[in-house]
Protein backbone atom coordinates (compact mmCIF):
# COMPACT_ATOMS: atom_id res chain seq x y z
CA UNK A 1 0.00 0.00 0.00
CA UNK A 2 2.72 2.59 0.76
CA UNK A 3 4.35 1.86 -2.59
CA UNK A 4 1.05 2.45 -4.36
CA UNK A 5 0.48 5.71 -2.49
CA UNK A 6 3.98 6.91 -3.40
CA UNK A 7 3.48 6.05 -7.08
CA UNK A 8 0.16 7.88 -7.09
CA UNK A 9 1.74 10.91 -5.46
CA UNK A 10 4.54 11.06 -8.00
CA UNK A 11 2.10 10.65 -10.90
CA UNK A 12 -0.14 13.40 -9.58
CA UNK A 13 2.82 15.73 -9.09
CA UNK A 14 3.74 15.38 -12.74
CA UNK A 15 0.19 16.02 -13.84
CA UNK A 16 -0.20 12.52 -15.32
CA UNK A 17 -2.19 10.51 -12.81
CA UNK A 18 -3.87 7.30 -14.03
CA UNK A 19 -7.28 8.95 -13.84
CA UNK A 20 -6.13 11.69 -16.19
CA UNK A 21 -4.84 9.29 -18.82
CA UNK A 22 -8.12 9.04 -20.82
CA UNK A 23 -8.43 12.84 -20.85
CA UNK A 24 -4.84 13.15 -21.99
CA UNK A 25 -5.45 10.64 -24.77
CA UNK A 26 -8.54 12.53 -25.94
CA UNK A 27 -6.67 15.83 -25.83
CA UNK A 28 -3.83 14.34 -27.85
CA UNK A 29 -6.34 13.35 -30.47
CA UNK A 30 -7.22 17.00 -31.01
CA UNK A 31 -3.58 17.87 -31.74
CA UNK A 32 -2.59 15.39 -34.42
CA UNK A 33 -0.47 18.09 -36.08
CA UNK A 34 2.21 17.50 -33.43
CA UNK A 35 4.42 14.78 -34.85
CA UNK A 36 6.49 12.36 -32.84
CA UNK A 37 9.86 14.20 -33.12
CA UNK A 38 8.20 17.37 -31.82
CA UNK A 39 6.85 15.53 -28.81
CA UNK A 40 10.30 14.10 -28.11
CA UNK A 41 11.86 17.54 -28.44
CA UNK A 42 9.47 18.94 -25.80
CA UNK A 43 10.12 15.88 -23.63
CA UNK A 44 13.83 16.67 -23.60
CA UNK A 45 13.40 20.48 -23.25
CA UNK A 46 12.79 20.46 -19.47
CA UNK A 47 16.01 18.49 -18.98
CA UNK A 48 17.98 21.16 -20.87
CA UNK A 49 16.61 23.83 -18.53
CA UNK A 50 17.29 21.73 -15.42
CA UNK A 51 20.88 21.03 -16.43
CA UNK A 52 21.52 24.72 -17.13
CA UNK A 53 19.81 25.72 -13.87
CA UNK A 54 21.90 23.36 -11.74
CA UNK A 55 25.09 24.47 -13.51
CA UNK A 56 24.27 28.13 -12.77
CA UNK A 57 23.47 27.19 -9.16
CA UNK A 58 26.88 25.52 -8.82
CA UNK A 59 28.57 28.64 -10.20
CA UNK A 60 26.59 30.85 -7.82
CA UNK A 61 27.32 28.93 -4.63
CA UNK A 62 31.00 28.54 -5.61
CA UNK A 63 31.32 32.29 -6.19
CA UNK A 64 29.40 33.27 -3.07
CA UNK A 65 32.33 33.14 -0.59
CA UNK A 66 34.27 35.45 -2.93
CA UNK A 67 31.47 38.00 -3.35
CA UNK A 68 29.81 38.07 0.06
CA UNK A 69 32.16 40.79 1.35
CA UNK A 70 30.93 43.11 -1.42
CA UNK A 71 27.34 42.19 -0.58
CA UNK A 72 27.94 43.12 3.06
CA UNK A 73 29.43 46.48 2.05
CA UNK A 74 26.46 47.44 -0.16
CA UNK A 75 24.21 45.19 -2.21
CA UNK A 76 23.89 47.54 -5.21
CA UNK A 77 27.28 46.87 -6.77
CA UNK A 78 28.20 45.10 -9.97
CA UNK A 79 29.62 41.87 -8.49
CA UNK A 80 26.69 41.36 -6.08
CA UNK A 81 24.28 42.03 -8.96
CA UNK A 82 26.10 39.40 -11.04
CA UNK A 83 25.74 36.91 -8.17
CA UNK A 84 22.06 37.74 -7.62
CA UNK A 85 21.21 37.25 -11.30
CA UNK A 86 23.14 33.98 -11.35
CA UNK A 87 20.62 32.74 -8.79
CA UNK A 88 17.47 34.53 -9.98
CA UNK A 89 17.79 34.04 -13.74
CA UNK A 90 20.34 31.24 -14.06
CA UNK A 91 19.12 28.94 -11.29
CA UNK A 92 15.58 29.80 -10.19
CA UNK A 93 13.92 30.98 -13.40
CA UNK A 94 15.55 28.31 -15.57
CA UNK A 95 14.44 25.56 -13.18
CA UNK A 96 10.88 26.92 -13.08
CA UNK A 97 10.73 27.17 -16.87
CA UNK A 98 11.82 23.55 -17.12
CA UNK A 99 9.16 22.38 -14.68
CA UNK A 100 6.45 24.34 -16.49
CA UNK A 101 7.40 22.96 -19.90
CA UNK A 102 6.66 19.47 -18.59
CA UNK A 103 4.06 20.16 -15.92
CA UNK A 104 1.75 22.63 -17.66
CA UNK A 105 0.96 20.57 -20.80
CA UNK A 106 0.44 17.46 -18.63
CA UNK A 107 -1.78 19.32 -16.15
CA UNK A 108 -3.92 21.11 -18.74
CA UNK A 109 -3.88 18.32 -21.39
CA UNK A 110 -2.91 20.99 -23.92
CA UNK A 111 0.43 20.60 -25.76
CA UNK A 112 2.57 23.67 -26.24
CA UNK A 113 1.64 25.39 -29.52
CA UNK A 114 5.15 25.80 -30.95
CA UNK A 115 7.23 22.74 -29.98
CA UNK A 116 10.06 23.54 -32.41
CA UNK A 117 10.48 26.97 -30.80
CA UNK A 118 11.19 25.56 -27.33
CA UNK A 119 14.81 24.64 -28.05
CA UNK A 120 15.48 28.04 -29.63
CA UNK A 121 13.97 29.70 -26.57
CA UNK A 122 16.27 27.71 -24.31
CA UNK A 123 19.42 28.55 -26.32
CA UNK A 124 18.54 32.25 -26.48
CA UNK A 125 17.77 32.29 -22.76
CA UNK A 126 21.10 30.74 -21.74
CA UNK A 127 23.02 33.09 -24.04
CA UNK A 128 21.18 36.13 -22.68
CA UNK A 129 21.53 35.18 -19.02
CA UNK A 130 25.21 34.32 -19.43
CA UNK A 131 25.78 37.65 -21.15
CA UNK A 132 24.01 39.56 -18.40
CA UNK A 133 26.00 37.88 -15.64
CA UNK A 134 29.29 38.40 -17.48
CA UNK A 135 28.60 42.09 -18.14
CA UNK A 136 27.49 42.67 -14.56
CA UNK A 137 30.81 41.19 -13.49
CA UNK A 138 32.91 43.38 -15.81
CA UNK A 139 30.70 46.45 -15.37
CA UNK A 140 29.75 47.21 -18.99
CA UNK A 141 26.16 48.48 -19.16
CA UNK A 142 25.94 48.49 -22.98
CA UNK A 143 26.65 44.78 -23.18
CA UNK A 144 24.35 44.20 -20.23
CA UNK A 145 21.22 45.61 -21.80
CA UNK A 146 22.01 43.99 -25.14
CA UNK A 147 22.08 40.65 -23.33
CA UNK A 148 18.92 41.68 -21.47
CA UNK A 149 17.16 42.14 -24.83
CA UNK A 150 17.91 38.49 -25.61
CA UNK A 151 16.48 37.48 -22.22
CA UNK A 152 13.30 39.52 -22.79
CA UNK A 153 12.78 37.98 -26.24
CA UNK A 154 13.30 34.52 -24.73
CA UNK A 155 10.79 35.28 -21.95
CA UNK A 156 8.21 36.37 -24.54
CA UNK A 157 8.81 33.12 -26.45
CA UNK A 158 8.29 31.18 -23.22
CA UNK A 159 5.04 33.05 -22.53
CA UNK A 160 3.85 32.28 -26.07
CA UNK A 161 4.39 28.58 -25.32
CA UNK A 162 2.84 28.43 -21.85
CA UNK A 163 0.00 30.98 -21.77
CA UNK A 164 -2.16 29.23 -24.43
CA UNK A 165 -2.01 26.05 -22.35
CA UNK A 166 -3.12 27.83 -19.17
CA UNK A 167 -5.64 30.32 -20.54
CA UNK A 168 -8.71 28.08 -20.55
CA UNK A 169 -8.16 27.09 -16.90
CA UNK A 170 -7.58 30.57 -15.46
CA UNK A 171 -10.01 31.11 -12.60
CA UNK A 172 -10.84 27.41 -12.41
CA UNK A 173 -7.71 25.63 -11.24
CA UNK A 174 -5.53 26.97 -8.44
CA UNK A 175 -2.23 25.86 -9.98
CA UNK A 176 -3.19 26.98 -13.49
CA UNK A 177 -4.36 30.41 -12.33
CA UNK A 178 -1.26 31.05 -10.24
CA UNK A 179 1.12 29.96 -12.99
CA UNK A 180 -0.65 32.19 -15.53
CA UNK A 181 -0.36 35.21 -13.23
CA UNK A 182 3.26 34.28 -12.53
CA UNK A 183 4.15 34.26 -16.23
CA UNK A 184 2.52 37.69 -16.61
CA UNK A 185 4.71 39.00 -13.79
CA UNK A 186 7.77 37.40 -15.40
CA UNK A 187 7.16 39.37 -18.61
CA UNK A 188 6.62 42.57 -16.61
CA UNK A 189 9.74 42.06 -14.48
CA UNK A 190 11.86 41.32 -17.56
CA UNK A 191 10.62 44.49 -19.28
CA UNK A 192 11.36 46.63 -16.20
CA UNK A 193 14.80 45.05 -15.84
CA UNK A 194 15.62 45.88 -19.47
CA UNK A 195 14.40 49.44 -18.92
CA UNK A 196 16.65 49.81 -15.88
CA UNK A 197 19.62 48.61 -17.94
CA UNK A 198 18.85 51.06 -20.73
CA UNK A 199 18.54 53.86 -18.19
CA UNK A 200 22.12 53.27 -17.09
CA UNK A 201 23.21 54.18 -20.62
CA UNK A 202 20.68 56.86 -21.59
CA UNK A 203 19.58 58.22 -18.15
CA UNK A 204 15.90 58.81 -18.92
CA UNK A 205 14.13 57.41 -15.83
CA UNK A 206 13.05 59.59 -12.97
CA UNK A 207 12.64 58.59 -9.34
CA UNK A 208 15.06 56.87 -7.02
CA UNK A 209 17.37 54.18 -8.34
CA UNK A 210 16.68 52.00 -5.30
CA UNK A 211 12.88 52.29 -5.50
CA UNK A 212 12.92 51.52 -9.24
CA UNK A 213 15.17 48.56 -8.55
CA UNK A 214 12.93 47.44 -5.70
CA UNK A 215 9.91 47.44 -8.01
CA UNK A 216 11.74 45.16 -10.46
CA UNK A 217 12.85 42.90 -7.62
CA UNK A 218 9.39 42.53 -6.14
CA UNK A 219 7.67 41.89 -9.48
CA UNK A 220 10.26 39.15 -10.11
CA UNK A 221 10.76 37.60 -6.67
CA UNK A 222 7.18 37.91 -5.43
CA UNK A 223 5.15 38.09 -8.64
CA UNK A 224 6.93 35.55 -10.81
CA UNK A 225 8.66 33.23 -8.36
CA UNK A 226 6.73 33.27 -5.07
CA UNK A 227 3.28 33.42 -6.64
CA UNK A 228 4.15 30.53 -8.95
CA UNK A 229 5.62 28.46 -6.12
CA UNK A 230 2.52 29.04 -4.00
CA UNK A 231 0.31 27.89 -6.88
CA UNK A 232 2.39 24.82 -7.77
CA UNK A 233 2.84 23.76 -4.15
CA UNK A 234 -0.93 23.76 -3.67
CA UNK A 235 -0.97 20.94 -6.22
CA UNK A 236 2.33 19.15 -5.61
CA UNK A 237 2.59 19.03 -1.82
CA UNK A 238 -0.81 17.32 -1.39
CA UNK A 239 0.34 14.79 -4.00
CA UNK A 240 3.48 14.01 -1.98
CA UNK A 241 1.92 14.24 1.50
CA UNK A 242 -1.59 12.81 0.81
CA UNK A 243 -3.28 14.90 3.55
CA UNK A 244 -6.59 13.85 5.09
CA UNK A 245 -8.16 17.21 4.24
CA UNK A 246 -8.92 18.79 0.88
CA UNK A 247 -7.24 21.97 -0.31
CA UNK A 248 -9.63 24.77 0.73
CA UNK A 249 -11.46 26.62 -2.02
CA UNK A 250 -10.11 29.86 -0.55
CA UNK A 251 -6.61 28.97 -1.76
CA UNK A 252 -7.23 30.69 -5.08
CA UNK A 253 -8.25 33.86 -3.23
CA UNK A 254 -4.90 33.83 -1.47
CA UNK A 255 -3.29 33.98 -4.91
CA UNK A 256 -5.55 36.86 -5.94
CA UNK A 257 -4.77 38.77 -2.74
CA UNK A 258 -1.05 38.22 -3.26
CA UNK A 259 -1.37 39.45 -6.85
CA UNK A 260 -3.19 42.62 -5.78
CA UNK A 261 -0.57 43.31 -3.12
CA UNK A 262 2.32 42.82 -5.54
CA UNK A 263 0.77 45.08 -8.19
CA UNK A 264 0.04 47.74 -5.57
CA UNK A 265 3.54 47.61 -4.12
CA UNK A 266 5.26 47.61 -7.50
CA UNK A 267 3.26 50.57 -8.84
CA UNK A 268 3.74 52.47 -5.59
CA UNK A 269 7.50 52.01 -5.73
CA UNK A 270 7.67 53.03 -9.40
CA UNK A 271 5.56 56.16 -8.95
CA UNK A 272 6.87 57.19 -5.54
CA UNK A 273 3.32 57.35 -4.17
CA UNK A 274 2.36 56.60 -0.59
CA UNK A 275 1.20 53.12 0.36
CA UNK A 276 4.31 50.95 0.59
CA UNK A 277 3.44 49.84 4.13
CA UNK A 278 -0.18 49.11 3.17
CA UNK A 279 0.67 46.94 0.17
CA UNK A 280 3.51 45.22 2.04
CA UNK A 281 1.00 44.31 4.75
CA UNK A 282 -1.40 42.87 2.15
CA UNK A 283 1.42 40.73 0.75
CA UNK A 284 2.46 39.60 4.24
CA UNK A 285 -1.12 38.68 5.16
CA UNK A 286 -1.62 36.67 1.97
CA UNK A 287 1.64 34.78 2.49
CA UNK A 288 0.73 34.03 6.10
CA UNK A 289 -2.57 32.60 4.80
CA UNK A 290 -0.54 30.40 2.44
CA UNK A 291 1.69 29.26 5.31
CA UNK A 292 -1.38 28.43 7.42
CA UNK A 293 -2.87 26.34 4.60
CA UNK A 294 0.36 24.44 3.98
CA UNK A 295 0.71 23.85 7.73
CA UNK A 296 -2.70 22.21 7.86
CA UNK A 297 -1.83 19.94 4.94
CA UNK A 298 1.45 18.90 6.60
CA UNK A 299 -0.22 18.18 9.96
CA UNK A 300 -2.83 15.87 8.38
CA UNK A 301 -0.45 14.01 6.04
CA UNK A 302 -0.69 10.26 5.44
CA UNK A 303 2.83 9.96 4.01
CA UNK A 304 5.98 10.27 6.14
CA UNK A 305 8.21 13.29 5.68
CA UNK A 306 10.99 12.77 3.15
CA UNK A 307 13.75 15.16 2.08
CA UNK A 308 11.44 16.80 -0.44
CA UNK A 309 8.98 17.68 2.31
CA UNK A 310 11.74 18.69 4.74
CA UNK A 311 13.20 21.17 2.25
CA UNK A 312 9.73 22.54 1.50
CA UNK A 313 8.90 22.97 5.20
CA UNK A 314 12.28 24.56 5.88
CA UNK A 315 11.65 26.90 2.95
CA UNK A 316 8.32 27.94 4.46
CA UNK A 317 10.09 28.66 7.77
CA UNK A 318 12.53 30.89 5.89
CA UNK A 319 9.54 32.56 4.24
CA UNK A 320 8.14 33.48 7.66
CA UNK A 321 11.42 35.16 8.63
CA UNK A 322 11.68 36.84 5.23
CA UNK A 323 8.20 38.31 5.69
CA UNK A 324 9.34 39.88 8.97
CA UNK A 325 12.47 41.24 7.28
CA UNK A 326 10.41 42.65 4.43
CA UNK A 327 8.10 44.48 6.81
CA UNK A 328 11.11 45.83 8.70
CA UNK A 329 12.54 47.06 5.42
CA UNK A 330 9.41 49.11 4.73
CA UNK A 331 10.11 50.98 7.97
CA UNK A 332 13.88 51.46 7.70
CA UNK A 333 14.27 51.72 3.92
CA UNK A 334 17.35 50.39 2.14
CA UNK A 335 19.33 53.64 2.09
CA UNK A 336 20.99 53.63 5.50
CA UNK A 337 23.59 51.25 6.85
CA UNK A 338 21.18 49.08 8.81
CA UNK A 339 18.59 49.24 6.03
CA UNK A 340 21.23 47.91 3.64
CA UNK A 341 21.98 45.06 6.07
CA UNK A 342 18.30 44.17 6.30
CA UNK A 343 17.92 44.29 2.52
CA UNK A 344 20.89 41.95 2.01
CA UNK A 345 19.68 39.49 4.65
CA UNK A 346 16.15 39.70 3.23
CA UNK A 347 17.48 38.73 -0.20
CA UNK A 348 19.44 35.78 1.19
CA UNK A 349 16.46 34.50 3.16
CA UNK A 350 14.13 34.86 0.20
CA UNK A 351 16.30 33.61 -2.67
CA UNK A 352 18.35 30.95 -0.88
CA UNK A 353 16.23 30.13 2.16
CA UNK A 354 12.68 30.12 0.81
CA UNK A 355 12.84 29.71 -2.97
CA UNK A 356 15.95 27.55 -3.39
CA UNK A 357 14.94 25.16 -0.61
CA UNK A 358 11.65 24.58 -2.39
CA UNK A 359 13.31 23.95 -5.76
CA UNK A 360 15.93 21.61 -4.27
CA UNK A 361 13.24 19.60 -2.50
CA UNK A 362 10.95 19.35 -5.52
CA UNK A 363 13.90 18.38 -7.74
CA UNK A 364 14.42 15.21 -5.70
CA UNK A 365 11.02 13.99 -6.88
CA UNK A 366 10.61 15.66 -10.25
CA UNK A 367 14.00 15.50 -11.96
CA UNK A 368 14.45 11.69 -11.86
CA UNK A 369 10.87 11.25 -13.07
CA UNK A 370 11.41 13.59 -16.00
CA UNK A 371 14.66 11.81 -16.90
CA UNK A 372 12.93 8.42 -16.79
CA UNK A 373 10.20 9.68 -19.14
CA UNK A 374 12.74 11.22 -21.50
CA UNK A 375 14.59 7.88 -21.72
CA UNK A 376 11.36 6.04 -22.43
CA UNK A 377 10.53 8.53 -25.16
CA UNK A 378 13.70 7.77 -27.12
CA UNK A 379 13.48 4.02 -26.55
CA UNK A 380 16.38 3.65 -24.11
CA UNK A 381 16.31 1.02 -21.31
CA UNK A 382 13.83 1.96 -18.60
CA UNK A 383 15.06 3.00 -15.17
CA UNK A 384 13.21 3.82 -11.96
CA UNK A 385 13.25 7.03 -9.95
CA UNK A 386 15.12 5.26 -7.15
CA UNK A 387 17.83 4.05 -9.54
CA UNK A 388 18.33 7.60 -10.80
CA UNK A 389 18.59 9.06 -7.29
CA UNK A 390 21.46 9.23 -4.81
CA UNK A 391 19.74 9.70 -1.46
CA UNK A 392 22.66 9.31 0.94
CA UNK A 393 23.93 12.87 0.31
CA UNK A 394 20.61 14.52 1.10
CA UNK A 395 21.04 14.89 4.89
CA UNK A 396 24.40 16.60 4.37
CA UNK A 397 22.98 18.92 1.71
CA UNK A 398 20.03 19.87 3.92
CA UNK A 399 22.13 20.60 7.02
CA UNK A 400 25.12 22.28 5.37
CA UNK A 401 23.00 24.38 3.05
CA UNK A 402 20.50 25.67 5.62
CA UNK A 403 23.12 26.16 8.31
CA UNK A 404 25.08 28.21 5.79
CA UNK A 405 22.05 30.33 4.86
CA UNK A 406 21.43 31.06 8.55
CA UNK A 407 25.07 32.05 9.07
CA UNK A 408 25.12 34.30 5.99
CA UNK A 409 21.87 36.05 6.91
CA UNK A 410 22.97 36.44 10.54
CA UNK A 411 26.39 37.72 9.53
CA UNK A 412 24.89 40.30 7.16
CA UNK A 413 22.45 41.52 9.80
CA UNK A 414 25.13 41.75 12.50
CA UNK A 415 27.77 43.22 10.21
CA UNK A 416 30.03 40.20 10.80
CA UNK A 417 32.00 39.53 7.61
CA UNK A 418 33.72 36.46 9.06
CA UNK A 419 30.39 34.82 9.92
CA UNK A 420 28.96 35.62 6.48
CA UNK A 421 32.04 34.20 4.71
CA UNK A 422 31.94 31.04 6.83
CA UNK A 423 28.25 30.66 6.06
CA UNK A 424 28.93 31.11 2.36
CA UNK A 425 31.43 28.26 2.54
CA UNK A 426 28.75 26.03 4.11
CA UNK A 427 26.26 27.01 1.39
CA UNK A 428 28.91 26.22 -1.23
CA UNK A 429 29.64 22.82 0.31
CA UNK A 430 26.01 21.77 0.40
CA UNK A 431 25.19 23.36 -2.95
CA UNK A 432 28.11 21.81 -4.83
CA UNK A 433 27.33 18.32 -3.50
CA UNK A 434 23.69 18.79 -4.53
CA UNK A 435 24.75 20.05 -7.97
CA UNK A 436 27.12 17.15 -8.61
CA UNK A 437 24.55 14.53 -7.64
CA UNK A 438 21.74 16.22 -9.58
CA UNK A 439 23.81 16.62 -12.75
CA UNK A 440 24.66 12.91 -12.48
CA UNK A 441 20.92 12.15 -12.43
CA UNK A 442 20.19 14.48 -15.36
CA UNK A 443 23.04 13.01 -17.42
CA UNK A 444 21.03 9.81 -17.98
CA UNK A 445 18.65 11.78 -20.18
CA UNK A 446 21.56 12.24 -22.60
CA UNK A 447 23.10 8.75 -22.58
CA UNK A 448 21.69 5.27 -22.96
CA UNK A 449 23.90 3.86 -20.20
CA UNK A 450 22.23 2.42 -17.11
CA UNK A 451 23.03 3.62 -13.56
CA UNK A 452 24.91 1.04 -11.51
CA UNK A 453 21.89 0.46 -9.26
CA UNK A 454 19.98 -0.84 -12.29
CA UNK A 455 22.57 -3.45 -13.24
CA UNK A 456 21.03 -6.39 -11.42
CA UNK A 457 18.88 -9.30 -12.52
CA UNK A 458 16.58 -8.83 -9.52
CA UNK A 459 15.40 -5.30 -10.37
CA UNK A 460 11.66 -4.68 -10.63
CA UNK A 461 10.35 -2.07 -13.07
CA UNK A 462 6.99 -0.36 -12.53
CA UNK A 463 4.19 -1.55 -14.79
Amino acid sequence: MPGRLETTAQSEASGSSPASAPKAARAAGHHEHLNHPDLLRIGRTPIHFFAAAVAFFAVGVAAMPLVITDVAAFFYQMRPLALVHTFTLGWITAAMMGVMYRYVPALTHHPVPYPRMALAQFVLYVIGVSGMIAHFEIGIWLGLWLAAIAVVISVLMFAAEIVPCLWAQVGRGVAETGMFLGVCFLVLAAAIGLTLGLDKTYDFLGGSVLTNLSSHVHFAALGWVTLTICAVSYRMLPAFLLPKIELPAAAIWQLYALTIGIVGLGVTLLTGAAGVTLWSSVIAASLLAYIFTIGRLVRTRRMPLDWTSRHAICGVCWLVIAIAMGLALTVTGADGEYGSRIASAYGVMGLLGWISNFIIGMSYQLFPGFVARARTGVGWPAVTIAELSIARTRPFVFIAYNLGVAMVAGGLLAGSIDLAVAGSACVAAGGLVYSAVTLWTLSFAYRAAMPSAARTDLRILPS
